[in-house]
């Protein structure tokens, strides 16, 4: 999927999963978990030179929120590079040692990867704890941008099973992948774009739910998990996602 989308759909997703906890949660915190799903969002494509995560900026967001959005992108590319070079290159020796054959750079390999991602959530917070820890900051809030930018990283590979070129999940021990029937680039292409109003909708809902329900928090917080896994089902479903075998 391109950019943009990778980005409202993790962040509506986001927001419905965070949305029951929001008036009890530090505004900090909540901060921090959109920012590591923002940044987790794009950060599997930095094994392409031409990501959304190398440019400082957001194609196709517009508006206010799509100024707000691209005021932060102005990070990305720090990630992005640290990413690709400190990251995703050095796993992908370590892997060739242990398979023990050549591995071939190539989008939608190593970063496109349950294994992957989880591995550079775990290096890139080690990073971070490194520098943080130089600067004589707090390290309390790093696991939850670690946890964060983890979810976003999975949340990219979920948008990106839902088109025609997929997903190997188990990448490189398989090649079996997920791919679904949305053309992202095409004109009338709409379900990303109607999804992501289904999920800021029923993010609204679980919002206002504390104030205007008695459903016990832990309820609310068990319904937008369930809610959101659902939701997440029936977009697949829709979007015709399917396991193939490929070379």
């Amino acid at each position: 999927m391109r950019g943009d989308q990778h980005v409202y759909l993790s962040l509506t997703t986001a927001g419905l999963l965070i949305a029951p906890s929001v008036p009890v949660l530090d505004p900090a915190l909540i901060a921090v978990l959109f920012f590591g799903v923002f940044v987790g969002s794009l950060a599997p494509d930095a094994d392409a030179v031409d990501a959304a995560i190398f440019n400082g900026r957001i194609g196709g967001m517009k508006g206010k929120r799509g100024q707000v959005l691209n005021g932060f992108a102005v990070v990305l590319p720090v990630f992005g590079y640290t990413i690709r070079y400190l990251i995703y290159y050095p796993l992908s020796l370590v892997f060739s040692l242990i398979l023990r054959k050549s591995y071939r750079h190539r989008h939608r390999g190593l970063l496109h990867s349950f294994s992957g991602v989880g591995l550079t959530s775990v290096i890139l917070s080690g990073y971070l704890a490194l520098i943080l820890t130089w600067l004589g900051w707090s390290l309390a809030l790093l696991p939850a941008f670690g946890l964060a930018f983890f979810a976003g990283c999975v949340l990219h590979l979920m948008e990106d099973a839902c088109t025609p070129a997929g997903v190997a999940w188990l990448y490189p021990f398989s090649r079996r992948r997920m791919a679904g029937r949305v053309r992202t680039w095409g004109d009338f292409e709409v379900r990303p774009a109607a999804f992501a109003v289904v999920l800021a909708l029923a993010a609204a809902g679980m919002f206002v739910a504390p104030f205007v329900t008695t459903v016990s928090p832990g309820d609310l917080r068990s319904l937008a998990l369930v809610g959101t896994a659902v939701l997440w089902l029936l977009f697949m479903l829709i979007c015709r996602v399917r396991c193939e075998r490929r070379r």
